[in-house]
């Protein structure tokens, strides 16, 4: 089985243990700490997975990072149930896949947009607004400044693709002509 589908499961395992938003959120932030920690640390990484290294040192190691944290007791248990087995080194893609779970459940989606200039607050606001209207959720917008694009927008929200680019709109307008058709 892929770690992508396993770090799935264990995220929405995680997701079934809490009970209300604010315990989702809380979750989502301790969770995404633990994984920067560990993400960010050669060295606890090495101890984690070592063989070397005995199992109650292994756990004292977490047990105290994950104090220094003040992560919940949901989240202290879940790392410590990873620690037992053996799958701590995919905290950070369950982490991934709990944000993005997370953000389904409350109805929110990510955006990403690509444009040849930053974008203006107010321009920002209105694109949101936009594309909440269309799919019917929550949107962010994630800003890509792409210098190919010769001017227009490209925006993806998860696999669907909206091209409103000038290069996109200048290949319809040749397929047009080279079939014969009108504009």
């Amino acid at each position: 089985m892929s770690q992508g589908i396993v770090a799935q499961r264990y995220a929405k395992a995680l997701i079934g243990l809490t009970k209300t938003r604010k315990e989702l959120e809380e979750a989502g932030e301790k969770l995404s700490e633990a994984s920067e920690a560990y993400q960010s640390s050669v060295e606890l990484q090495e101890i984690l997975a070592s063989n070397k290294v005995s199992y109650p040192v292994k756990q004292k190691i977490l047990g105290e990072l994950l104090e220094r944290l003040k992560t919940s007791t949901l989240i202290h248990t879940f790392c410590r149930y990873l620690l037992s087995k053996r799958r701590f080194e995919l905290i950070p893609s369950i982490s991934r896949a709990y944000d993005e779970m997370f953000q389904a459940k409350i109805g929110r989606v990510e955006a990403q947009v690509s444009v040849t200039h930053e974008l203006s607050d107010a321009s920002r606001k209105k694109l949101e607004k936009t594309l909440s209207s269309l799919t019917g959720k929550e949107v962010q917008v994630s800003v890509n400044i792409d210098s190919g694009l010769i001017g227009g927008i490209v925006t993806r929200i998860g696999s669907t693709v909206y091209d409103g680019s000038l290069r996109n709109q200048l290949n319809l307008i040749h397929q047009s002509i080279s079939k014969g058709g009108t504009l």
